[in-house]
C-alpha cells in the first residue's frame, strides 16, 4: 500500500511539472486562445441554425477538443489540437465515423498556423494537403483547406468556409 501511495504522488508530481511546462504561454500557444465555444457555418452572409462544430478546452490551456457535425445525417468527428511545448508546434489528430484516423503535423506560414498531411489517391499520386484556422477577433473565423501537387511548392484552393461563434 505505501508503494502504492508514492507511485500515485510522484505521477501527480510528474503531471503537475508536465503540465506547467505545457503552459508556459508565448503567443504562438495563446493563437487559439478564443476557440472555445459553439462555431455555426455562414453561408451566403447566413449563419447555420445548428453548429458546425463545438470547442471545449482539453488537458491544459493550449490544448481543446473539438466534435464536429457534418450536417444532418452526414458523418461526426472528433479532434484534438493541442500546442507540443516541446516541439513549440500546434498538431491535431481526427477521428470520424466514416473510420477515418488521422494525424496532422502543424506548421507556421507567414504568422498562421496550418496543419499538413500527405495523402495518397486512388491513382497512386502523393499529395500534400493543408487546412488553416484562420481567427479573425473573438467571434468569427475563416477555415482554408488547400493542396499541392508538387511538394508544397504551390498550392490549390480546395474551399473557404466562414464561421460565427454564439
Amino acid at each position: 500500500m505505501k508503494k502504492l501511495n508514492v507511485l500515485t504522488i510522484a505521477m501527480l508530481l510528474l503531471f503537475q511539472t508536465n503540465t506547467l511546462f505545457a503552459q508556459n504561454h508565448t503567443d504562438d500557444s495563446n493563437y487559439y486562445k478564443d476557440w472555445e465555444g459553439m462555431w455555426y457555418e455562414v453561408v451566403d452572409g447566413k449563419t447555420n441554425e445548428f453548429p458546425s462544430f463545438v470547442v471545449t478546452k482539453s488537458l491544459y490551456d493550449s490544448s481543446f477538443e473539438e466534435v464536429w457535425m457534418q450536417g444532418k445525417g452526414g458523418h461526426y468527428g472528433k479532434a484534438w489540437r493541442a500546442f507540443d511545448g516541446r516541439t513549440k508546434k500546434w498538431d491535431f489528430a481526427w477521428i470520424s465515423t466514416d473510420g477515418l484516423f488521422q494525424l496532422w503535423e502543424g506548421k507556421k506560414e507567414n504568422g498562421i498556423w496550418y496543419i499538413y498531411k500527405y495523402f495518397v489517391l486512388d491513382n497512386g499520386e502523393k499529395v500534400l494537403s493543408r487546412q488553416a484556422i484562420i481567427v479573425n477577433d473573438k467571434t468569427h473565423m475563416t477555415r482554408t483547406s488547400e493542396h499541392s501537387r508538387d511538394e508544397g511548392k504551390t498550392w490549390t484552393l480546395r474551399f473557404t468556409e466562414k464561421f460565427v461563434k454564439k
